[in-house]
């Protein structure tokens, strides 16, 4: 049974949004781990702007995309194309994934 959505829940999963960082501000978190290990991938990861009413602890914008689902997205297209760097990006940005993808 899926969860009833709320203002402060994700648009994806519908989970209360936990850890509020916007897909932006993550983005540049990653983009600047990137440039130190793979400067090449750097520019594969993009944010987005999507609206909501819970503010980003780091820029204030209101969001409502969790950060669980923005990173599992990121995660899934490091997988298909390079696994190595997946499994780092695990390790750093986790909000959860490990427990998803090996349960």
């Amino acid at each position: 049974m899926q969860e009833s959505a709320t203002e402060s829940s994700c648009v994806v999963c519908a989970h209360e949004i936990t850890n509020p960082i916007c897909p932006d501000c993550l983005a540049k978190r990653i983009r600047g781990w990137l440039a130190e290990v793979r400067p090449a991938l750097a520019s594969e990861v993009d944010g987005f702007d999507f609206d909501g009413m819970v503010p980003c602890l780091f820029c204030g914008k209101g969001m409502s995309i969790c950060a669980h689902c923005f990173s599992k997205d990121v995660y899934e297209q490091f997988a298909e194309r390079h696994p190595g760097v997946a499994e780092e990006f695990l390790s750093r940005f986790d909000f959860d994934l490990r427990r998803e993808m090996t349960g």
